[in-house]
């Protein structure tokens, strides 16, 4: 009987908790309803710019996999041949063209109507990142990407500014994208 104590105890604790929580949400909701929907109005902000975030992330892992495959293969212990490379580059190619186009298709939602030349500035700055980095793709197994790198990073920077302004952390686009 001893062992269930403990765990009752928590249970009668957590019915209290939300019983009172309730409670308090109900005086609270009816004392001042502008101040709640202003904040459900931020909360929707909040949750579509995120919503936003994970289709873009979507839209370009639909397309960079060769991207990622042919720098792979450029360090890769046992490389692939000069063919194999020259067909694995040109897919690399036309995958950054695509997902350019891709980047360049996403809608902004109308909830982030606030934020929108802002975010299409970053998107442009995004795509022309993958457009550099189609044009300069290289048989180098050191390769840097320097120009791409800095319109990824410009990208990065516009959208933490948004994500700031909305009252979020901003991201690491980099991150999520890498395959």
């Amino acid at each position: 009987m001893k062992r269930f104590l403990p765990l009752f105890m928590l249970l009668v604790f957590v019915f209290v908790a939300a019983c009172s929580n309730n409670e308090a949400n109900d005086t609270s909701t009816n004392a001042n309803n502008s101040g709640s929907t202003e904040e459900a109005s931020e909360t929707d902000v909040k949750s579509d710019l995120l919503d936003f975030q994970m289709n873009l992330i979507q839209t370009i892992n639909e397309s960079d996999s060769p991207i990622y495959a042919f720098e792979a293969a450029k360090v890769a212990e046992e490389k692939p041949s000069d063919e194999e490379l020259a067909t694995m580059k040109s897919d690399a190619e036309a995958a950054a063209k695509k997902v350019a186009e891709d980047v360049r298709a996403v809608e902004i939602p109308a909830e982030l109507d606030t934020y929108k030349s802002d975010i299409e500035a970053a998107l442009e700055d995004l795509a022309k990142s993958y457009e550099t980095r189609a044009a300069n793709l290289s048989d180098e197994p050191e390769a840097t990407y320097e120009e791409s790198d800095a319109q990824f990073a410009s990208f990065e920077e516009k959208m933490a500014t948004v994500y700031e302004d909305a009252g979020l952390t901003a991201p690491s686009f980099s991150a999520d994208l890498v395959d």
